[in-house]
């Protein structure tokens, strides 16, 4: 559905939310489907990523009026400090959740290691003795 308005011939493109649920094959053909386009694309995205490969032009719709930021979605941020410092916060927040997460990956393995390596223990100790005695037992009987 998304190559398709690529055959006819158009002027405006509107995209809500392009990029939600597609892979990142289907994200880049996308991408450049966007910026092969001869004509204008209104695009609503929570996606940086894609805006930032996209947008030439960047219109701000706050308290009803309209701010024109010519340029992509870099100098938006640029021009616009409580955009640029509610991106730096959420780029904190995510740098800070993602060090948690190794943190907490690194101390879950650690400790699954030593409790497998126990098991794996346990299990040859009280394993061995039992092979032992069925292995004699059926040779001498």
């Amino acid at each position: 559905a998304l190559a398709k308005f690529m055959t006819p011939p158009a002027s405006l493109l509107v995209l809500d939310e392009p990029t939600n649920h597609l892979d990142i094959p289907s994200k880049e053909m996308l991408e450049q489907a966007c910026q092969n386009f001869e004509g204008a694309i209104v695009a609503v995205s929570h996606d940086r990523y894609f805006l930032r490969k996209i947008a030439t032009r960047v219109l701000e719709i706050k308290d009803g009026n309209f701010v024109n930021y010519d340029g992509d979605y870099g100098v938006f941020l640029e021009k616009n400090a409580e955009a640029a410092e509610v991106e730096g916060m959420r780029e904190e927040k995510i740098k800070a959740q993602e060090k948690k997460m190794t943190k907490a990956k690194s101390k879950i393995s650690k400790a699954e290691k030593k409790l497998a390596k126990k098991q794996k223990a346990k299990q040859f100790a009280s394993g061995q003795k039992g092979k032992k005695a069925s292995k004699n037992s059926k040779r001498w009987s």
